[in-house]
């Protein structure tokens, strides 16, 4: 069954914001503070789900719902997983829309990072409603194109897409030819149960990024892709 949840709190306050951004000049911090305040009461975060069920895993191919999905990590990480959530969440078109007018392009990239924080907060609600719900002890995420290439390949959005189904209708989130999505900040994969955390972070080897949670993990990575 398809479930969407669109009345999702916003409680991060601007000043996470600015330690965030990393802003210190005065006029900056009260320009942030304005557009926060304007961004936060817009902005209306959604995640659209489906309960989903593991069909069948052989090599590196692994069948949910009838889709095939191949990826080495999905393969691994599913074993013994049977039930799972395939999901998108948004911060919503409603403050992309409104933050798409700004034409000041450090402003742009401010909004940006705020639409950034509503969406985590959208991916934290989602994975304790799931718990709380389902009385999972441990939930772990994996998404498309998160990593490396070879993790689980980003074109394998448009199966995922179909398996959560009905994504423009119900959040507006849609997926271009490149499989990137829009709003672009949004997140699509899957939701599951593990007897401890997965972090995609780990299995990437990418220096320098700025969004990594976790040090990458060689044994783990050899492990994976043996």
């Amino acid at each position: 069954m398809l479930r969407k949840l669109d009345t999702i709190p916003v409680a991060t306050s601007y000043k996470e914001a600015l330690e965030k951004l990393r802003i210190t000049d005065e006029d900056d911090i009260a320009m942030v503070q304005r557009l926060f305040e304007t961004a936060k009461e817009i902005s209306r975060p959604k995640v659209l789900y489906r309960e989903a069920y593991v069909e069948e895993i052989s090599g590196s191919r692994v069948r949910i719902n009838g889709l095939d999905f191949q990826s080495e990590v999905l393969a691994v990480n599913l074993k013994n997983v049977h039930r799972v959530f395939a999901y998108v969440s948004t911060c919503g078109t409603e403050v992309d829309d409104w933050s798409r007018d700004e034409k000041d392009y450090v402003v742009s990239l401010w909004l940006d990072m705020i639409k950034e924080l509503f969406l985590h907060e959208a991916n934290i609600f989602f994975k304790e409603y799931i718990k709380n719900s389902y009385k999972f002890k441990t939930l772990s995420f994996i998404n498309p194109g998160s990593g490396n290439k070879d993790n689980w390949p980003i074109s394998q959005q448009t199966q995922l897409f179909t398996l959560v189904g009905s994504v423009n209708e119900e959040i507006g989130v849609t997926l271009t030819d490149s499989f990137l999505m829009v709003p672009v900040k949004s997140t699509s994969g899957l939701l599951y149960p593990s007897e401890t955390e997965f972090v995609n972070c780990s299995l990437c080897g990418r220096e320098n990024c700025t969004g990594r949670r976790v040090e990458f993990d060689r044994e783990l990575y050899a492990k994976t892709f043996k």
